[in-house]
């Protein structure tokens, strides 16, 4: 059987800088409560990781971040995850006595500071995202100006400025936002649109683009709440309708009687998945 791992893999420069800040953490600080703030990556291994350092997650999906700051018993190290999030946020960790360490992804950091450049042009903002991502409520956090645009169900904003900034959510792919921007386009000729999607996602889907004819099955490797590895699988039935398209976390996860007849699988993977899974997927295949 023939497997080809598309490449880039591994962490991007943003995850890898926010894993490696956290475990950095705790160890100058062994003897100190050292927690994460949410996910700080949207990966279920990358979490056990954390786990291992001694590091906690604190998290729960029915909660707003600054409600999850309650649940924090005692004076920590608090680090906030690679999505962003709003000041209040801060604000309400410093009030409560936590130490603060961020481990926003710059990307989305310039994102952000792109925003705010817009509005202190007295612009208005499109923000193309996911609904309730993290990454989408630090956006929105930013002013009221901010106006979301869900791309599953996009509704065009009426609003009275001529050129608004129009940016989107990191993760997500060109194809996803193209046809909005080109209805935002329609309605706001002079629209001002940035290219918000980041490096590190782009490069995963265009390398989906380039697979041999002779691909029986794609496994997009990432974990359940990743963003770009759920982007990466959309783009991948879409431009492969007839091949077989897998989701999954890791190697625990492959069903062994679907490769039965198989001679050739590609392996596509999410920003936030680590390459040691990867390398364990492609042996467990292999062998």
């Amino acid at each position: 059987m023939k497997v080809t791992v598309l490449e880039p893999y591994g962490y991007c420069s943003g995850v890898e800088r926010a894993m490696k800040m956290a475990i950095e953490t705790k160890e100058n600080n062994p003897t100190k409560n050292v927690v994460v703030l949410g996910m700080l990556v949207h990966n279920e291994d990358s979490l056990r990781t954390l786990e291992k350092h001694g590091i906690k997650t604190i998290y729960d999906k029915n909660c707003s971040l600054e409600q999850l700051v309650d649940k924090i018993s005692e004076p920590s190290i608090v680090i906030l995850t690679a999505h962003g999030h709003s000041k209040s946020v801060e604000e309400k960790l410093t009030e409560k006595g936590h130490t603060i360490v961020d481990a926003t992804c710059p990307f989305v950091s310039n994102s952000f500071k792109e925003i705010q450049k817009a509005l202190n042009k007295n612009s208005y903002v499109f923000y193309v995202g996911v609904k309730n991502h993290p990454e989408s409520t630090a956006a929105l956090s930013i002013s009221d100006k901010v106006l979301f645009i869900d791309y599953k169900a996009p509704e065009i904003p009426k609003i009275d400025c001529k050129s608004p900034l129009v940016i989107s959510q990191t993760t997500l792919s060109h194809l996803e936002v193209f046809d909005i921007y080109m209805k935002i386009e329609k309605e706001y000729p002079k629209a001002k649109i940035s290219k918000g999607i980041c490096r590190a996602s782009t490069s995963r889907q265009l390398a989906l683009g380039k697979l041999d004819a002779d691909v029986d099955l794609i496994y997009v490797v990432g974990g359940i709440n990743s963003n770009n590895s759920r982007t990466l699988y959309n783009i991948a039935k879409g431009l492969y309708p007839n091949k077989k398209v897998e989701l999954i976390q890791n190697a625990s996860e492959i069903n062994k009687k679907d490769l039965l007849g198989l001679s050739h699988i590609a392996i596509s993977s999410g920003a936030s998945t680590p390459k040691e899974v990867i390398e364990e997927i492609k042996s467990s295949l292999l062998n």
